[in-house]
């Protein structure tokens, strides 16, 4: 083992004893309603700040400078020498700072950039963000034997990936991100994954995979100033290439996960373009809107990334509409677009989302599964003869009105998607809940003595379940 091994070795040990986790972390700084960046500011007020938990968050996570004093007595070993070779700590006058910033999400210590006063570097890492916990929600965490990371930056995903996958490679176009990526891996004592410098499906040429996530430069921006951001391509092409090429970069029955945004077609479905970018490719594809944004909107939200001050934001939020305009874009969508390669005739479904947990890479293998079912039934009234039950943790949530009327009903899935789950109408919600995957639909309607006309007046919102992942099929 070299001595810098030795030495993130060491530092993992002391981020562990400490109990550096998310659970920990959030306990410590008790937002109070504060978002993370006020809570971190508001937390080295607190009396816990100087515990060795606190100094660690304000060190690593926070980016303040510790005391020297401070910083030793919490850090030994390895040593505040060690890690300012190894690259982690820098020395000012009095006291310490972290070069790195250390991120827990998903049982995973990722290692970024802190967040400067200033501009943003060229080749700045990002810290795990909504954009990063979203994809990490939505990935199916099925055990596969490879893995492709596309577009890693700090390596978020290959690292939580590892875990339920025998080898991953991660790519990215940035060396600095992959330098980071491998100090992350070394945190965890993760040895499974392959870190390959360049663009996009350069470093892994015909390689198919069983899994792959892709988190890509997907902003429609102008500029050409932060790499984790400006892809410089024209509109959603970027979105389009990294799609399509997740789709060909695919093992028969692997899944793909791309983050992406488009601009909708006038006067056509909002799922209409990236359908249309998997047309004929093999794949199963579920398409998940996140949000919709006017294209003033969108600017000002990305556009500030690299400005530092509001009026130099605004006049860059400015130039950006400019170029929408001249591109006569009105409108961006953003969402995600999940794949199976399956040999067959495929389908495509569109969802959307208005929540998002730690449950829903499994709500989506069940509307996989799903809508596997709806395309093999024969007819709507087919569906009598199938065994089904509510997915594990859905529930069914009633409101009545005096006098004892239903006025709705409906299923949920908490940590899901958040997707409509409406039934329709909701006095079949008694029959749904006496689903027990042992009997089919039509012999528990007939013991729950469900009239015929109205087990064929719910056939569409029961269909409609099946397709979101609340009703599973056995």
């Amino acid at each position: 083992m070299s001595k810098r091994a030795a030495t993130i070795a060491a530092l993992r040990d002391v981020l562990a004893r400490e109990c550096y986790d998310e659970r920990h972390i959030g306990e410590l700084l008790r937002p109070d309603g504060l978002d993370r960046s006020r809570a971190l500011q508001a937390f080295r007020l607190r009396p816990t700040a100087d515990e060795p938990l606190g100094r660690l968050v304000r060190l690593f996570l926070a980016g303040e400078q510790l005391e020297t004093a401070a910083a030793a007595e919490v850090l030994a070993p390895p040593g505040l020498a060690e890690l300012e070779q190894a690259g982690v700590l820098e020395r000012v006058p009095g006291a310490v700072r972290s070069r790195v910033r250390l991120t827990p999400l998903h049982g995973v210590l990722v290692a970024g950039d802190h967040q400067p006063l200033g501009r943003l570097a060229v080749d700045h890492v990002i810290s795990p963000g909504a954009s990063s916990e979203t994809l990490a929600k939505f990935t199916i965490r099925t055990p596969v034997r490879s893995a492709l990371d596309l577009c890693a930056g700090s390596g978020v995903q290959a690292l939580i990936a590892a875990a339920h996958c025998e080898r991953v490679i991660g790519t990215d176009l940035n060396p600095r991100a992959l330098a980071l990526a491998e100090l992350g891996a070394a945190l965890n004592g993760i040895e499974n994954i392959e870190w390959r410098q360049g663009d996009l499906f350069g470093p892994v040429g015909s390689e198919r995979f069983e899994l792959v996530v892709a988190n890509p430069p997907f902003v429609l921006s102008p500029a050409r100033e932060l790499t984790f951001r400006d892809s410089g391509r024209r509109g959603d092409e970027l979105s389009r290439d990294v799609v399509a090429g997740v789709a060909g970069a695919l093992a028969e029955g692997g899944f793909g996960h791309v983050l992406c945004a488009w601009v909708p077609a006038e006067g056509e479905p909002w799922s209409r373009v990236p359908a249309a970018w998997l047309e004929g490719s093999g794949c199963d594809v579920l398409i998940v809107r996140i949000e919709t944004a006017t294209a003033e909107s969108y600017a000002i939200n990305w556009a500030s990334l690299d400005s530092s001050t509001s009026t130099e934001a605004l006049d860059r939020a400015a130039s950006w509409v400019e170029h929408y305009r001249a591109l006569g874009i009105r409108e961006i969508v953003s969402g995600a677009v999940v794949m199976r390669r399956r040999s067959g005739p495929n389908w495509v479904a569109a969802e959307e989302m208005t929540s998002i947990g730690w449950g829903a890479g499994e709500q989506v293998a069940r509307i996989f599964r799903g809508r596997d079912l709806l395309e093999q039934l024969c007819d709507e009234r087919s569906i009598r003869g199938c065994v089904l039950s509510l997915g594990p943790g859905a529930r069914l949530v009633q409101r009545w009105l005096p006098g004892r009327r239903l006025e709705r009903a409906r299923v949920t899935l908490p940590g899901g998607l958040g997707l409509d789950g409406a039934i329709e109408p909701p006095a079949l919600a008694d029959l749904l809940q006496a689903l027990d995957g042992r009997r089919t639909l039509q012999e528990v309607a007939t013991a729950a003595d469900i009239a015929p006309g109205a087990l064929d007046d719910g056939v569409e919102s029961i269909l409609a379940l099946i397709g979101r992942g609340y009703l599973l099929a056995h």
